[in-house]
């Protein structure tokens, strides 16, 4: 019997040891020929683009894989209206990551209509449902027949679904940090009688029947949750009766507030308009998440939803002045010149986006037209840079407004500045193809002062883009305690590389991507009173 074990377990081991990466579709066209193809313990990594498919994977070679896109707003997997989009059967252990799930059939009872349904049908395992936005589905994320094991669905946009945003059946599930809005009958729907599930930090809004519906006997523990205008209730529970309201435990920190969601194009994420001024622009789900829980990588409190409000604030302008006003665009379409210009105000180096959007006829952006350019800028630092945009024929008539934002992309805005221009009409093409921006690239050397007369604190990465590492760089003016962090773009920490006293200087250290999938990333910085923050892309 101890040898048979000690077999097993090296099998086990040599398993673990053989575990690859798949990359789709470099290795293999579809991502089901990736998953057929995989054994225990491999990763598939997924290049950007739409996948037309419905992706099953059953128990075996299956188990313990991690299926990795390339960012929600990158990777699309389509379940062209034809059941499941993302279907595991009988596997215990499973992350997904990265990915818009969208079109499951839309009509019959589930399963069968889910985007992402995980039915492992197992009293163990862990499974991870991170960073997707699942829309358009009949049902968006589903758990069933989870006896004994633990899932972890965190940070997602679950929204448009026929039916139900999130269902589990049995297990223990923490849904922590997702934000639920706009499903045809419930945010969360429980109706397992069992398990034990824990939802924290979440937004709950604007579904057409309740915020959250759970059995009679399921214990469901909630709190630091924002549930607002769901529309026939939103804290309801039953089982074979009419549901009835109940009251939420241990409910601390619940709120019913109107989360101030950004709309179009950035649709779920919540703003604050008037940043940094507190007042009523300022969404309610900013800092209100549970404070046990590890703040943002800004250093405030955990924010309610999928993505944090990045606080990060530095006093640097933007100005844009038209070349030849006043601009009026014929029917066919015209061009305009102008100019951009960015200045530092601060005594410290300042890391920052920098976007331009336009303002349509109708109130709505379109864009980026420009960007967003990722930037570092010295104290006294500006940039100046001449700039062409093109108008196409099909932009609609009307008034228009080019509006340029500095500050952290997209909905964290230190400054902007704009001007007005006017089109008299329309053709019939695309009025969104065509909107070309040319002129003097903003990755170019930024003027800096002669003297630089305050501490800094600088951070850069080369190469950038990286595939799998990169060295990490950063420029220290004084001896002081520093903290170098590496976070995905909703806000989770990765990887601590520098943690500690540090004389002035230059200090490196190196980021290993190797485990990660194909996206953007964030540096951030902390030194002493100072901190700044910086994109690296690792492509794969």
């Amino acid at each position: 019997m101890k040898r048979l074990l000690i077999v097993l377990f090296c099998l086990s081991f040599a398993s673990l040891a053989l575990a690859t990466v798949i990359n789709v579709p470099a290795d293999y066209t579809t991502i089901q020929g990736a998953v057929n193809a995989a054994l225990y313990g491999d990763t598939i990594l997924v290049a950007p683009g739409t996948y037309y498919e419905n992706v099953m994977m059953t128990s075996g070679t299956a188990d313990n894989l991690k299926l990795f896109g390339s960012g929600w707003e990158n990777t699309t997997v389509d379940g062209g209206g034809l059941g499941n989009v993302i279907y595991a059967y009988q596997v215990q252990n499973i992350h997904i990551e990265g990915f818009t799930v969208r079109n499951a059939e839309q009509s019959g009872s589930a399963p069968g209509n889910v985007g992402i349904h995980l039915n492992p049908i197992s009293s163990s395992g862990t499974k991870i449902v991170r960073n997707c936005r699942v829309t358009e589905n009949g049902h968006g994320i589903q758990i069933w027949n989870d006896f004994g094991g633990v899932s972890y669905i965190e940070n997602n946009i679950i929204d448009h679904s026929l039916y139900d945003g999130f269902s589990p059946y049995l297990g223990t599930v923490h849904l922590t940090n997702n934000t639920i809005v706009d499903n045809g009958r419930d945010g969360y729907h429980d109706w397992s009688g069992g398990g034990s599930m824990h939802l924290k930090n979440n937004i709950f809004a604007t579904n057409a029947r309740y915020g959250i519906y759970k059995h009679l006997n399921t214990p469901v523990y909630i709190s630091y949750n924002d549930v607002y205008a769901n529309v026939e209730g939103a804290y309801m529970q039953g089982y074979s009766g009419p549901a009835q309201p109940f009251i939420p435990n241990p409910g601390t920190g619940e709120i019913a507030d109107d989360p101030l969601f950004f709309g179009s194009p950035f649709d779920y994420y919540i703003t604050w308009a008037n940043f940094p001024i507190v007042d009523p622009t300022k969404s309610p789900c900013i800092d209100a998440g549970d404070p046990t829980l590890p703040n943002d990588p800004d250093g405030t409190t955990a924010d309610m939803g999928f993505r944090y409000f990045d606080q990060t604030y530095y006093d640097v302008a933007v100005t844009l002045t038209p070349t030849n006003p006043p601009i009026t665009i014929p029917v066919s379409g015209g061009s305009f010149d102008y100019n951009i210009l960015l200045q530092n105000n601060e005594a410290t180096t300042a890391g920052l986006d920098a976007w331009i959007l336009v303002q349509l006829p109708d109130g709505s952006l379109f864009g980026p037209l420009l960007g967003p350019a990722n930037l570092t800028m010295p104290s006294g630092g500006s940039i100046d840079r001449d700039r062409t945009q093109f108008v196409p024929g099909g932009a609609p008539a009307g008034d228009y407004q080019l509006i340029g934002y500095v500050g952290v992309y997209p909905t964290t805005i230190w400054a902007s500045s704009g001007f007005d221009l006017t089109k008299t009409g329309a053709d019939a093409s695309d009025p969104y193809a065509g909107w070309f921006s040319t002129g003097e690239e903003f990755e170019e050397v930024v003027d800096q002062p002669v003297e630089i007369i305050a501490e800094f604190i600088t951070i850069s990465a080369y190469p950038n883009p990286f595939n799998p590492s990169t060295a990490i760089s950063i420029q220290l003016s004084a001896f002081s305690q520093v903290n170098l962090s590496v976070y995905d773009i909703s806000g989770r920490k990765l990887a601590t590389l520098i943690d500690g006293w540090r004389d002035a200087g230059t200090h490196e250290a190196v980021f290993d991507g190797s485990g990660l999938s194909s996206g953007v990333y964030l540096l951030h910085l902390q030194s002493g009173d100072q901190a700044a923050t910086s994109k690296i892309f690792l492509t794969k």
